[in-house]
């Protein structure tokens, strides 16, 4: 049997980038079942003793029974008598087993309409399953998404073929996303189910500042400058501690760009949110005056260094700047850092 199946598998390897040799091996599976049950023998027979193979060279379907050659058959399904095995192999004794093709009426519409039926279900699930494997790819990176439609809840978009959904909690506080507009989204997780792959996606994370620095940052994706530690309150104020791994590299400066450009866009993407670059320190004063800027300190006091705790004197005009409005940029501070900070104006004596 041939009803054109080699053409129909190169058109979808051509089309749908979907391999012969992906395909086939379940076309042979499914095909088997069917003659299975076009052959109609009661439930529990045994019939591991068929088999069916597709050339991969023609496309030729070919449907095997191994047979035991017997005097009298009782069971057709797995017995064949002399005479009959004769005609397939002249040196047959009873006892033997042959292994022989059969050709049934009727069965090559049935298999037709199985192959059909399973080439759609196929390129379905292996279109699924490229889908995945190309999306899961980006898990963890920031890729841009078109805004399609905008609810009051939250916003459905389109990151290349895929479609997901943008809770509004996951939103930049503050922010107006409208339909039609290119947004950054990063993406947390890509999970596989039974309708494809469903990414889940975010604007809120500190994730997402992190991979905004990467697309603008040449210097960070290729390993030069390294993120130490992020603390962000989206919307707010977003502080980050980067270091070099070369010693003629800048790593705030490079963060920056020439004329501000590179964290100007970083910005832009996040509706002007602040965003705080400062050098890594493994001094812990060293670290602690830079993750308080743009606040100028005086001095500061390591008051317990196990359990992380410093106390820092600010001139007293610059002790509103150090905590924040609403005490955030202390919050962050201490986030970034990993101490517990207290902010203390300097006395005149």
């Amino acid at each position: 049997m041939n009803f054109g199946l080699l053409e129909a598998l190169d058109q979808l390897e051509q089309e749908k980038g979907i391999m012969k040799d992906e395909i086939i091996p379940i076309l042979e599976r499914s095909l088997l079942n069917a003659y299975k049950k076009h052959l109609g023998a009661p439930k529990g027979t045994d019939l591991s003793n068929i088999s069916i193979e597709i050339d991969r060279q023609t496309g030729n379907i070919h449907i095997y029974h191994e047979l035991e050659v017997v005097e009298k058959v009782e069971d057709p399904i797995h017995q064949m008598d002399l005479e009959e095995a004769k005609n397939y192999k002249a040196s047959a004794k009873l006892g033997d087993v042959l292994r022989i093709e059969v050709n049934p009426k009727r069965f090559g519409r049935i298999a037709a309409q199985t192959a059909k039926q399973v080439l759609i279900q196929q390129i379905r699930e292996l279109e699924k399953k490229k889908l995945y494997e190309q999306y899961s790819d980006f898990e963890g990176t920031v890729k841009t998404s078109e805004v399609i439609r905008v609810t009051k809840d939250w916003a459905d978009i389109r990151i290349g073929k895929l479609e997901t959904r943008l809770p509004k909690k996951v939103w930049i506080p503050g922010e107006n996303i409208t339909v039609g507009e290119m947004i950054k989204v990063y993406i947390m997780k890509v999970e596989r189910t039974r309708k494809g792959p469903k990414i889940y996606v975010t604007r809120r994370a500190s994730e997402f500042v992190v991979g905004l620095l990467k697309l603008e940052v040449p210097e960070i994706e290729n390993g030069i400058i390294e993120i130490k530690a992020v603390a962000r309150e989206p919307g707010i104020r977003t502080k980050v501690a980067v270091a070099s791994n070369q010693i003629n590299v800048d790593p705030v400066g490079a963060c920056i760009g020439e004329n501000g450009m590179r964290i100007n866009a970083v910005i832009k993407e996040l509706r002007g949110e602040k965003v705080d670059i400062f050098k890594w320190s493994e001094d812990p004063k060293e670290l602690i005056a830079s993750a308080l800027a743009p606040a100028t300190v005086t001095d500061i006091d390591v008051l317990d260094s196990e359990r992380k705790v410093a106390r820092v004197l600010v001139p007293p005009n610059q002790l509103p700047l150090a905590i924040g409005k609403g005490g955030q940029n202390a919050r962050l501070a201490a986030k970034i850092t990993g101490w517990k900070i207290d902010i203390k104006p300097v006395l005149n004596i």
